[in-house]
């Protein structure tokens, strides 16, 4: 099998040139019930097995999911603000973490026009708790800006030897007050991820790499490795990446299931528990293609 280099952020890398079978079931099915989100469904994230976190952009609204015999419904859900309690955060991917909830936006619907990355952190209410700028993105379109957001813990990146852009060694206590890991940020225009410190005092670039893609749609920090997921604009491919002399670098591409629509899959959770050799996934169709904007499928646990 051959490779072809791609050049993202100034960065080269070597990816194969063709993908893998996905390393789960083909079959997948819808799992939520007929038009309950409507469009733009854009981010998962499970907080446990039982508890999944969903952000649509449009307009902006977070929703807590819980199983329903086969299917996800709505527990709890409530439209989201900046800090000041204004604007309409175009929220594109969220992230539940140790530290809290997380959701990444790329501009104020309000104000459409204009790029304007960042991540927003929130609690039991609809305004955003803390907001953090994103320095360090190149220039793009406002609507080709952050798509997606995970959570890379220190324990991991100090036990593989992550190394930062400028080669040293990663220390966590080099970034005081930013919790217990980093934010890895998707960015659709380029398929470049973007490791972020969120300290008091701002945001802080740490590190950035090419996702194997030439967009990326979705994140998720799996089994001591990082996902990357594409929409249908790559037939719904998806990559892994795992540190290797000190930097994330692409091990495998896998093709989507077989069974699973190529549409608009934007967001993308793989569930922490295994049960019987397998992990739930879940993918949000952002055109809610057939009155559905959940599918599930399965991860092999090994895989």
């Amino acid at each position: 099998m051959g490779v072809f280099t791609v050049l993202v952020l100034g960065l080269t890398v070597s990816t194969a040139d063709a993908a893998t079978t996905w390393p789960g079931d083909s079959a997948t099915k819808t799992a939520d019930g007929t038009n309950v989100f409507g469009k733009n469904l854009s981010g998962l994230s499970f907080e446990s097995a039982n508890v999944v976190w969903a952000v649509k952009n449009g307009p902006s609204t977070l929703y807590r999911l819980v199983p329903s015999g086969g299917t996800w419904k709505v527990e709890q859900k409530r439209s989201l603000r900046f800090k000041n309690g204004q604007g309409d955060p175009d929220a594109e991917g969220v992230v539940s973490t140790p530290d809290g909830l997380f959701v990444v936006t790329e501009r104020d619907n309000d104000n459409g026009d204009v790029s304007a990355p960042m991540v927003l952190k929130f609690g039991s209410g609809s305004n955003a708790m803390t907001e953090w700028k994103l320095p360090g993105m190149p220039s793009v379109d406002p609507n080709d800006g952050p798509e997606a957001i995970s959570w890379v813990p220190d324990a991991f990146l100090t036990k593989q030897n992550f190394k930062d852009d400028t080669g040293k060694l990663y220390n966590p206590a080099d970034y005081p007050a930013h919790g217990s890991g980093l934010f890895a940020v998707g960015l659709e225009a380029t398929g470049g991820i973007f490791l972020y410190a969120l300290q008091d005092s701002g945001a802080k670039l740490v590190a950035k790499f090419a996702g194997g893609l030439p967009q990326v749609m979705g994140l998720e920090f799996e089994n001591n490795r990082l996902w990357a997921t594409c929409d249908n604009n790559c037939s719904g491919r998806s990559t892994t990446l795992a540190i290797s002399d000190g930097r994330f670098r692409v091990t495998a591409t896998y093709d989507r299931p077989s069974k699973l629509p190529n549409v608009n899959l934007e967001g993308f959770a793989i569930s922490p528990a295994c049960v019987s050799g397998k992990k739930v996934v879940l993918w949000s169709d952002d055109d809610n293609t057939s009155s559905h904007a959940l599918r599930s499928g399965s991860l092999n646990c090994t895989a």
